[in-house]
């Protein structure tokens, strides 16, 4: 019986350990979700983006079309984005569970907004806000 406990209590830890990967904390704002699933994206790596994009399914398909069209973009590319820095032109809170972020970078210093949510599980990034056609923050 006591080793039926332990090995329950075993795996019961590996699943429980295993659900983030190593390194991952949760976002404690909508800033750090933002700029944690931006600066994910520009470094490509898309696993760990994919931690902080929201469960959605419409984000997650389009979310996987970007992910296939920036590996077909050229390598010097591709590293001009790794190395270029993270600009946050603007951050607007839209009550308790919404923040739109107007954000840049240094590589090709184009406005784009990211729409971060509180889902269930944290904030979350609504990647299919980026594509609705939406006009960006106003000063």
């Amino acid at each position: 019986m006591k080793r039926l406990l332990s090995l329950t209590g075993i795996i019961l830890f590996v699943f429980i350990g295993c659900t983030e990967p190593e390194g991952y904390q949760q976002p404690e704002d909508p800033l750090d979700a933002g700029r944690e699933f931006i600066r994910a994206v520009m470094d490509g790596d898309y696993e760990e983006a994919e931690l902080y994009l929201s469960t959605n399914a419409e984000d997650k398909e389009l979310f996987s079309r970007y992910k296939q069209y920036m590996k077909k973009q050229p390598q010097k590319e591709r590293l001009s984005l790794k190395s270029a820095s993270i600009i946050i032109n603007k951050m607007e809170n839209q009550g308790d569970s919404i923040c739109l972020i107007n954000f840049s970078n240094s590589h090709s210093m184009k406005p784009m907004d990211l729409k971060v949510i509180n889902e269930k599980n944290g904030w979350k990034v609504d990647f299919s806000y980026t594509f609705s056609g939406n006009l960006p923050l106003q000063d």
